[in-house]
């Protein structure tokens, strides 16, 4: 093989492993600019702090203050709780507003998610993630 076909071949091979790396880095959850009125904003805290039971309404600072984000889940299963008695709905691949409130500062609780249908219309569930406790 003379030079040309060495330069040729080399050519070829560097835009296939191009081609391959550049196909080969799918991202599994991709974000979803939302945008809200103060007026929605408002609705969607009254509606997700509405759902949720007094037990877990108790450790929220402020139901008037929540952040608000929406997310597409990643394309495994994502369980959310849907009452206090633990049972679970798999919201696997759907578009969901998450608002977050914070708890206070003796709760057990670090934080209360709430997760709301893409029109933020229902409420899809919550989940509740517990502080780390200190080793004092």
């Amino acid at each position: 093989m003379g030079k040309l076909g060495k330069i040729l071949l080399a050519l070829i091979l560097g835009v296939l492993f191009i081609n391959i790396v550049g196909c080969s880095s799918k991202i599994e959850v991709s974000s979803k600019t939302y945008s809200f009125t103060e007026e929605e904003k408002k609705q969607l805290l009254i509606l997700s702090y509405n759902y949720l039971d007094n037990s877990l309404q108790n450790n929220i600072i402020d139901s008037e203050k929540g952040e608000i984000t929406g997310f597409i889940t990643s394309g495994s299963e994502f369980e959310v709780f849907t009452n206090k008695d633990k049972k679970t709905k798999d919201i696997e691949n759907m578009n969901a507003i998450l608002v977050t409130f914070k708890t206070k500062k003796e709760s057990k609780l670090k934080s209360i998610k709430v997760y709301l249908d893409e029109n933020g219309e229902k409420v899809l569930g919550f989940l509740t993630s517990k502080k780390k406790e200190s080793s004092n």
